[in-house]
């Protein structure tokens, strides 16, 4: 049984204008959640974005196993606490509200940090329960369509390819990802298509709007693999801002 106890914040510390909450190069040991205030998230001396209340910064890198790519610093008086990245899988497991609001605050970075990466590079280089087959060209989900399902891969042929405007952005090929989750976590209409290459066999997870909380509190394998993906996918759109 999992102690409550000790998943609770590490600190709470009140941070001034100005002042570093973490720099590059330290441990991936942490990760944190903005209670109140305003952080600045830089790379390599580079302004990414700008964070706010409830949104959580760090994971990428415990994920990626690497020290610290980014620096936070404060941009107004702020509270921030501190959480131990080694506890992410006893919090998807006790504490879904908590999930939930890591995974949002995670999936908006994304989208922010993606469309400023995307201004500086053409598209092509853009990166990346029930059992349904797909035959070659059957699409799956169509960019601009609503909808709340989450998708598993478990078997391929040539991949999934994934299409904005009709230009491939990128490639679904390790069985076991998840896609399509975007959607569900953020209300919003399918950002790509995916088609498959081939034949393919993939998982429908039906899940309902606002309902992601006991979605991830009953699967919290997904929660694990969503955040996993997740991790490399904004470590990959940080990376292309600061080229």
């Amino acid at each position: 049984m999992i102690d409550s106890n000790n998943i609770e914040a590490t600190t709470v510390k009140e941070y001034q204008p100005g002042e570093i909450i973490v720099k590059e190069g330290a441990s991936n040991e942490f990760f944190y959640v903005i209670l109140q205030g305003e952080i600045q998230i830089y790379q390599l001396e580079k302004p990414i974005r700008i964070l706010g209340e409830r949104d959580v910064f760090g994971l990428e890198n415990h994920f990626r196993g690497r020290p610290y790519t980014t620096t936070a610093k404060a941009m107004k008086p702020s509270r921030v606490a501190t959480y131990r990245s080694d506890l992410i899988d006893d919090i998807a497991l006790s504490k879904p509200g908590l999930m939930s609001m890591i995974l949002k605050s995670a999936y908006l970075q994304l989208e922010q940090t993606t469309s400023v990466a995307e201004q500086n590079i053409p598209y092509t280089d853009t990166i990346n329960l029930d059992f349904k087959e797909c035959n070659d060209g059957d699409v799956i989900i169509e960019e601009g369509t609503y909808g709340t399902e989450i998708y598993k891969l478990h078997q391929t042929e040539g991949g999934l390819e994934v299409l904005k405007n009709g230009i491939r952005i990128g490639k679904i090929t390790k069985p076991g990802e998840y896609f399509g989750e975007m959607s569900f976590i953020l209300n919003e209409p399918r950002t790509a298509t995916v088609r498959s290459i081939g034949k393919s066999v993939i998982e429908i997870i039906p899940a309902q709007e606002g309902e992601f909380e006991s979605l991830i509190y009953e699967n919290p394998e997904i929660a694990h693999k969503i955040i996993t993906t997740l991790a490399q996918r904004l470590r990959q759109a940080n990376l292309r801002i600061v080229k």
